[in-house]
């Protein structure tokens, strides 16, 4: 009988022991929970984009201490010439003669030439003469100006082909010439090389520059470190030029190029660019979200003896300007769960706000202020 009734006294110890360690367990939850629990409410209000410029320096691989301004990269160097022409600037008069381009042919086995002033007979025998004189090549062709032999309308006509009754009967059929765009009243157009027709040939030059440097460049770089043309920096030394106001048909333009590309990782820049962004900040605004889309960058300046260059990085950014952070009050923010928070926020004309609960079973704002945190 006594062994049975301390078995049953053990029980009862035991049940009383549970009961207080659970009672223990929910105290420490409990203090645990009221310690711990807090809401970290991120506020955006007055958001706008903002753009921005940062320098960002590119240094040689192999410094050894490299600048919190920097980032690593190399400069290649390639020179080469280059040499292109575009038609200049023709200005057509009017005149009381028609005239027009035609072009001779000579198939025949000898060259001929042909003095200015050499007639031109349409089959309607209406009679135009050569402005200057030509050399055609054996089996070759030659495009110079002709015009009326008299003035008046009657010699405007549409495109045709000419003899040339000067020539033995046996090579009229052979050399012969032909007008492809008419007879019109209009003077020999006069070809001048204008400013314009300079920036032309020298576009053209820049775009082939691009292109062999690219080529060249890229030709030993893997495929993660092949550089575009926003890589590129191309210094021009004029060699010979066509000069403004020449009478000539051709523009021509000679240079010798020397080009650098830079070598770096885009991913590094972007990195440090955005980090001297976030900290050009003003102190009332807060960064919200870069705008990928709208990162470029430009080679500024470039020091091929220390291998060193400097980029200008353009980035845009969502910035808020926290100018309603003073008018929360969270006193009324307690007990309101992630709806009710954004509807307080709503009615403070604040346009976004991040909520975040902890620890992840609190699903409302605790009662002490303190462990309610606006940034």
């Amino acid at each position: 009988m006594v062994k049975k009734h301390s078995s049953k006294q053990n029980r009862v110890y035991i049940k009383i022991v549970i009961f207080f360690l659970f009672l223990t367990l929910v105290a420490i939850f409990v203090i645990v929970h009221f310690a711990l629990t807090k809401v970290t409410i991120k506020v955006y209000s007055n958001l706008e984009n903002k753009t921005a410029s940062v320098l960002v320096e590119i240094q040689p691989e192999s410094t050894e201490q490299i600048s919190s301004e920097a980032i690593l990269g190399k400069i290649l160097t390639t020179e080469f010439k280059l040499e292109t022409s575009v038609p200049s600037n023709e200005e057509v008069t009017q005149s009381d003669k028609a005239g027009g381009y035609v072009t001779i042919y000579n198939n025949y086995s000898k060259s001929q030439i042909l003095v200015k002033t050499t007639r031109l007979l349409t089959t309607d025998n209406k009679l135009y003469r050569l402005a200057d004189r030509v050399d055609i090549p054996a089996g070759g062709q030659v495009t110079v100006w002709a015009e009326a032999d008299q003035a008046g309308e009657q010699y405007v006509i549409e495109p045709t082909k000419f003899t040339i009754p000067g020539l033995w009967i046996g090579l009229q059929d052979k050399i012969y010439a032909e007008n492809l765009d008419g007879m019109k009243l209009q003077a020999v157009p006069k070809q001048t090389v204008t400013t314009k027709n300079l920036e032309e040939a020298q576009e053209k030059i820049t775009a082939e520059a691009k292109i062999k440097s690219l080529a060249t460049f890229n030709e030993n770089l893997s495929k993660n470190l092949k550089i575009g043309p926003d890589r590129l920096s191309l210094q021009f030394e004029t060699i010979d030029t066509s000069l403004a106001g020449q009478v000539s048909p051709e523009t021509y333009l000679k240079q010798n190029i020397t080009a650098y590309g830079l070598v770096f990782t885009e991913e590094d820049l972007y990195d440090l660019a955005q980090k001297k962004f976030a900290r050009e900040l003003d102190s009332s605004q807060a960064l919200v979200e870069f705008k990928p889309e709208n990162f470029s960058y430009s080679i500024l300046e470039i020091n091929p003896e220390k291998d060193k260059a400097v980029l200008e990085v353009k980035i845009e950014a969502v910035v808020s300007a926290n100018s309603n952070l003073l008018n929360i009050d969270k006193e009324k923010l307690i007990g309101l769960d992630y709806q009710g928070i954004q509807n307080y926020f709503q009615e403070l004309k604040i346009e976004k706000a991040d909520v975040k609960f902890f620890p992840f079973w609190v699903k409302k704002v605790p009662k002490l202020k303190d462990h309610i945190i606006i940034e």
